[in-house]
């Protein structure tokens, strides 16, 4: 059974795209100011690049859900669009596509509004995409499919003047699995895990989570709200945040701010004063039509055709160690490891015919910049796997310390301090290195790597096991080192989140060997049975300070190399160049 045929997954509208045509030319013609335009692009989710001319495209799919006709949209954009033949999967599920010259983006908007796709408050001060748990229907711990609901919010915020002219960007998740947070709830401005009382389902609703450079976690408004009351005790959130949220100050604009100065007993009653609103005009319930429940797709027997690998081919056996069994039995979701979220024009083109071959016709984006293919036959993984190595796709380390999460920092970003991609790298090819010990990645294979090219935590860097997030070091002479402050033990769990501890600056040029020595540190000190993640929150930040002295610069730079100069990827010596910020994940 294809998508279309359980969720209406088309959010686009023609006239979006008429529209953005008919302001371009406005502008073109002189009659809006570049400010004005600005904000208006930005809520169609382009952005201006580090670069002079050239944009960033970013599209939105709710609760992740891909079908085919998007993916050949997308190979289209990135194809004929874009500079360097690729899309780039976020970590908030979106796909964005950069270096797009402006004239070009009516293009790209009508390939995907033909697909369904819409790119509508993808940015701007708006309600952004709203995730979801990419395992929604078919996990084995949840008590309902999310994804309707995910869909009826979206479909209730879309366009709508109340959620999309707010003080700053508002972001929404949804979660249904019962012991893991896949769809991160708690550092989102509104989050929603799925629960069942007395026989009704409903959510826990926790809300004013954020990162950036002062992150804070979900505050538990509600322990159950009724499914049916879920629209409008959302709604009041947002309209709360749109009265009370700073328009003077961007950098406290957000809802965890209101939530700070409010207090948690102000914030409860100016919340109640708009239910109470909603309540009054007899919106409070707002029943959710839910669609039929999940069946398997019909069989394609070309799943089971063409090339296949032995059970016993060693990759093959390591690939399995992600492929998650489903709730339904004799179906399986495959995990698709991206290198650093990126993919190609000929992936998004490959992908769109193995979902149709072997899945239901769709895939998951997920926040950790890789793609989820669901409803895969046990019988035909060995199958889906030799197809999927034909197109380079088929990298076992998916979920683990191997699989490294960056956002696209100084290569696009104007915010971006270093090139955080370009660490990424780097630190994957010291994992994998023959200097590495086996010993000590393969006892940290469940911790994570985050990566942000500056505080502001695109990357979430604060809430991995090990993050970093770019800065500079002045050293005198205009000399400037690029460095990465190290964060530790970071993660999420069924009770919340914890965020990483900042413990000391590493030079970017040192970062792989810093990282092994932490790594070797985890493999020397740990308790017995003590996983990476519980190890990092124990560790002492001298401990590690020791561990890691060789790899760092003193405060005298007696040790400082040239090399120590450059960033990495880069060939000329480090001058930080930031801009006004416009791209935030």
């Amino acid at each position: 059974m294809a998508l279309e045929a359980r969720y209406d997954n088309h959010f686009s509208r023609p006239e979006d795209v008429e529209e953005f045509v008919q302001v371009l030319e406005r502008f073109e013609r002189g009659e809006l100011s570049a400010e004005e335009f600005r904000s208006f692009r930005l809520t169609r989710g382009v952005y201006g690049q580090r670069q002079m001319d050239v944009n960033m495209l970013r599209t939105k799919f709710p609760n992740g859900i891909m079908n085919a006709a998007q993916l050949r949209a997308c190979a289209s954009i990135a194809r004929t669009l874009t500079r360097f033949d690729r899309g780039h999967v976020t970590t908030r599920q979106n796909v964005q596509f950069h270096f797009v010259k402006l004239d070009e983006m009516p293009k790209a908007l009508a390939l995907l509004d033909a697909a369904g796709s819409t790119t509508m408050e993808a940015c701007g001060n708006t309600v952004r995409n709203i995730t979801g748990c990419p395992y929604a229907g078919v996990s084995p711990t949840e008590p309902f499919d999310v994804t309707p609901y995910n869909h009826a919010l979206t479909r209730l915020c879309l366009r709508a003047a109340w959620a999309n002219d707010l003080p700053r960007k508002f972001k929404m998740a949804f979660e249904g699995c019962t012991h893991e947070d896949h769809a991160q709830t708690a550092i989102n401005d509104v989050g929603l895990r799925a629960k069942v009382q007395g026989g009704v389902r409903g959510f826990e609703m926790f809300v004013a989570g954020g990162l950036s450079t002062s992150p804070r976690p979900g505050y538990r408004l509600h322990a159950f709200i009724p499914a049916d009351e879920l629209l409008a005790r959302v709604e009041a959130v947002v309209r709360l945040f749109g009265r009370l949220g700073n328009r003077k100050n961007r950098a406290r604009a957000r809802l965890k701010y209101v939530m700070k100065t409010l207090g948690e007993e102000g914030f409860v009653a100016a919340y109640e004063e708009e239910v109470a609103a909603i309540v009054a005009e007899g919106r409070l319930r707002q029943p959710i039509e839910l669609p039929p429940e999940e069946s398997a797709p019909a069989a394609d027997p070309r799943a089971l055709q063409g090339p296949r690998v032995a059970e016993d081919d060693p990759e093959y056996r390591a690939w399995l160690r992600t492929v998650d069994p489903q709730k339904q039995g004799g179906y399986a979701a495959v995990t698709v490891k991206l290198d650093r979220g990126d993919i190609s024009s000929t992936q998004f083109d490959q992908l769109a015919e193995l979902v149709e071959v072997f899945a239901d016709g769709t895939l998951r984006t997920m926040n950790n910049q890789n793609l989820l293919v669901r409803w895969v036959r046990t019988a035909a993984l060995p199958h889906l796997y030799a197809r999927l190595r034909e197109i380079g796709l088929a990298e076992a380390g998916s979920n683990t310390i191997l699989d490294v999460v960056s956002c696209p920092g100084a290569d696009s970003c104007n915010l971006a301090v270093t090139a955080s991609m370009s660490l990424a790298k780097h630190l994957t090819r010291y994992l994998k290195s023959p200097g590495a010990s086996a010993d000590s990645v393969e006892l940290a294979r469940t911790a994570d790597i985050k990566i942000s090219g500056c505080p502001n935590s695109c990357g979430q860097h604060h809430v991995a096991a090990i993050g970093f997030h770019g800065t500079v070091r002045h050293a005198g002479e205009g000399r400037q080192i690029p460095e990465y402050q190290l964060h530790l033990g970071g993660g999420f769990n069924e009770e919340g989140v914890q965020f990483g501890r900042h413990i000391v600056k590493i030079p970017a040029q040192r970062s792989g060997e810093a990282l092994l020595a932490l790594l070797d540190l985890y493999r020397d000190k740990r308790e017995p049975g003590e996983e990476a993640r519980a190890f990092f929150r124990r560790v002492t930040k001298e401990e590690v300070s020791a561990a890691l002295a060789p790899h760092l610069i003193g405060m005298t730079f007696e040790n400082m190399r040239e090399q120590d100069l450059v960033d990495l990827g880069q060939e000329k010596q480090f001058d930080v160049a930031i801009g006004r910020g416009e791209c935030a994940a």
